[in-house]
């Protein structure tokens, strides 16, 4: 959970599911007579091992998180299922009315992992033992025994998929309030009952290749895997000198993580953003803002005490080196080097505006007010257009789109050259590793099982598109494009981020296919958009829950089972309390709601959508202000297939294998929503972390450091909810003021100080 300052310009954060990825995209696995060993490093030199290993995690590494052998207990419960339900439908209800609000909280399934045990282990002493009847003489037991680590992973599995639905929300607010398509909650619980289903089939083909193999190891759900352990398994092996326990040691970060962040959050709040300490000696100068600082500006000072800062592209802690490398590696080339000299150069006149924001602007440097130049269906009227001004557009909106299309060629390309190990391999020949053959006794869904869910979910989008009038500006036809696109992108996309715990956005590819098939015609982009993006946010939650269930042995029907309900459940709950607030506040959305309800984040993404379906086929297109961009799709599929043969012709070169092309480009494209103090905390983090103790203080790290890192995301995500609930919803905070709380605030790193003051000159045409 985490609260959103816009005046502090913090990164919202989701401190339950970072769904973060440990292991390799390159390890190897070679079968011997009796087991299977990771070879992950040249066998050429001891100096290649050393490097390997310092920047990978091995199988030992994994199985001392994950338990190897199945247990005693049964995961399908009525335990299981009410506490699934209960805090599922609690968190995603809260999530989708603050979502609307500014600060925006968002709760996370970490929060559900936390309380779901002591609740679980209260139902087991409290309730007590009775039976009801079912047919042909079975019976459930209301009290199935303690607690167990099985059914503590379903709630958690369940609570994840079910509060994963933020882009659901946005589409709901978006439609009903600034588009004034108010269409029904029926009608949306229906189109997002198609984009969740096909999700769910997608995922349940895939599971051979995201979730059974041992070299997908979704790292960053290992943290959570920690947690279970660290609840349910009380062995206590030492580690060194180190003979804490892990629930001991978890309990330790978990109260000081709690305390610490009442500091930077809300009593000391410049130490959130100390990085930019050097802009503060002269708050007024642009050029230093513009280099030092971390809201508008570069942030090129590594120094930050607020965890959120650090987490803000995912968990350090369990993400592996080679992947952290590669980010970094990423950022410097093209933020801290290449888009200063764009910047400065003034080209296509970005020196006039800020050089780390997302915002639109016009001739006169104002945020661009798109209800200008159009008409009443939200067509570009192309009359007013001409007297309101072309839209420009900053430095980093436009490096953000240029990655963002070179990592999408990147990726395609180098999923082609890996295509027969990554996917042909996997549905040959059958994983077996002490995960798979601990789950051999249990059944799994045939194919065909997938396949009727997902011809259903197409089934219900055809039924939302073609059922009704047409005023969603998107038919059947593009509908089905939109799934295709999804479905091809998805499996590259999820092997990308199972490994390296980052993901990779590939939102400005949807729109800019969009913004050509859909030109000037907005509503259309945003179903195209929101369709197959969604979807395949949706199919890759349901992988990581699928992979949780894999970990934490529970048997593969109870687990897809669960996804499934899941679906259909967060398809309702959520369209249903945004539709409800939406149709029973008083001015939500609106700069007169109370309780702050302005719907800021679904404002920002309307305007964005707005802009990319007005202006993005005539801007991007030939003759176009910013055509440039498009190379980028040829650069990222050239370096991709370049570096791809190189792989191939070196397969055992210690640094080539390390190389990701795909991070490279996506790595950096975070921007500029995440600045650069974000990625240079992340990576000192990493660095110290997992590279520097995973080398040399490997015991030590295998025992604590994924627990280190969860229980650090529990004590902020417990304390932020209190600090928001306790102190700032209720006014307590609305006369705190000082020095350290407004320091960030003043100056040009607030306000975004431009490089050149003179007027920009009109351009002509587009």
């Amino acid at each position: 959970m985490s609260i959103h300052d816009p005046e502090k310009n913090i990164n919202e954060t989701n401190f339950i599911s970072k769904d973060e990825h440990i292991l390799d995209s390159t390890i190897n696995f070679e079968e011997s007579s009796n087991d299977l060993k990771l070879n992950n490093y040249s066998s050429n030199s001891s100096g290649s091992q050393k490097l390997s290993e310092a920047v990978d995690i091995t199988e030992d590494d994994v199985n001392a998180i994950v338990p190897t052998k199945d247990y005693e207990g049964d995961a399908n419960t009525v335990r299981m299922w009410v506490l699934a339900f209960v805090f599922g439908t609690v968190i995603a209800g809260v999530d989708s009315f603050f979502q609307m609000r500014f600060p925006t909280i968002t709760i996370g399934a970490i929060v559900a992992q936390v309380v779901s045990y002591p609740v679980g282990r209260l139902w087991y002493l409290v309730l007590p033992n009775w039976s009801l009847p079912l047919p042909m003489g079975r019976k459930i037991s209301l009290n199935p025994g303690p607690f167990n680590q099985k059914e503590h992973a379903c709630i958690y599995m369940f609570v994840n998929y079910v509060a994963s639905a933020g882009l659901v929300n946005n589409s709901v607010v978006e439609q009903f309030r600034f588009f004034n398509m108010n269409i029904g909650i029926r009608r949306m619980i229906l189109f997002q009952l198609s984009s969740y289903l096909f999700a769910f089939c997608l995922a349940g083909l895939a599971r051979p290749i995201l979730v059974t193999p041992a070299n997908v190891v979704w790292p960053g759900l290992l943290s959570s895997c920690a947690l279970f352990q660290t609840f349910h398994n009380p062995t206590n092996e030492p580690a060194g000198k180190w003979k804490i326990s892990r629930f001991h040691f978890f309990a330790i970060v978990f109260v000081c993580s709690f305390v610490w962040f009442w500091f930077p959050d809300l009593i000391l709040p410049f130490l959130s953003t100390i990085g930019a300490w050097i802009s503060w000696i002269r708050p007024e100068n642009a050029t230093l803002s513009q280099v030092f600082g971390v809201n508008t500006g570069l942030g090129l000072f590594p120094l930050t005490f607020d965890w959120t800062q650090i987490t803000s592209l995912s968990n350090p802690l369990s993400t592996p080196f080679w992947s952290i490398g590669c980010i970094f590696v990423s950022f410097v080339f093209w933020i801290w080097i290449v888009m200063p000299a764009l910047y400065y150069q003034n080209k296509w006149q970005v020196a006039h505006f800020p050089i780390m924001t997302s915002s639109i602007y016009n001739v006169k440097g104002k945020s661009y007010d798109t209800s200008a130049v159009v008409d009443k269906q939200y067509r570009l009227d192309y009359d007013k257009f001409k007297q309101y001004s072309p839209v420009m557009l900053p430095i980093a909106f436009l490096m953000n789109v240029a990655l963002g299309l070179a990592a999408f060629s990147s990726m395609m390309i180098a999923f082609f050259f890996r295509f027969k190990s990554d996917v042909i391999g996997p549905l040959r020949n059958k994983t077996t590793d002490v995960h798979n053959d601990a789950l051999a006794k249990y059944e799994s869904f045939p194919r065909w099982f997938y396949l009727i869910w997902g011809v259903i979910g197409l089934a219900f989008g055809f039924a939302f598109f073609e059922g009704f009038n047409h005023e969603t500006q998107l038919r059947a036809g593009g509908y089905i494009v939109s799934m295709v696109i999804s479905a091809c992108v998805f499996l590259p996309l999820a092997l990308i981020e199972s490994r390296s715990n980052f993901e990779v956005s590939l939102a400005a590819f949807f729109e800019i296919i969009a913004a050509f098939w859909f030109s000037g015609q907005p509503i259309g982009l945003m179903y195209f958009y929101m369709m197959g993006f969604g979807t395949m946010q949706h199919a890759m939650h349901a992988s990581q829950g699928a992979k949780v269930g894999h970990y934490m042995k529970v048997p593969p029907k109870t687990a897809m089972t669960l996804l499934l309900v899941g679906s259909i459940w967060a398809a309702c709950v959520s369209p249903s309390v945004t539709g409800y607030i939406l149709n029973h506040f008083k001015d939500v959305c609106t700069a007169e709601a109370k309780n702050h309800m302005v719907c800021r984040k679904s404002k920002t993404q309307f305007n964005t959508l707005v802009v990319w379906g007005l202006f993005g086929k005539h801007i991007f297109a030939s003759g176009g202000r910013y055509v440039w961009v498009l190379w980028f799709f040829l650069l990222g599929a050239l370096v991709a297939a370049f570096l791809s043969l190189l792989q191939w012709k070196f397969p055992k070169h210690i640094i080539l294998k390390k190389i990701n092309p795909t991070l490279f480009f996506g790595g950096a494209a975070n921007i500029p929503s995440v600045t650069g103090f974000n990625y240079s905390t992340w990576f000192v983090v990493g660095f110290i972390l997992n590279f520097i103790i995973h080398r040399r203080k490997h015991v030590w790290w295998k025992k604590y450091n994924l627990v280190l890192a969860v229980g650090l995301d529990c004590g902020v995500a417990i304390a932020a909810l209190l600090i928001y609930f306790c102190v700032v919803y209720t006014g307590g905070s609305s006369n705190y003021n000082w020095w350290g709380t407004e320091v960030s605030k003043s100056g040009c790193d607030s306000k975004g100080c431009p490089h050149l003051t003179s007027k920009v000159i009109p351009p002509t045409g587009w």
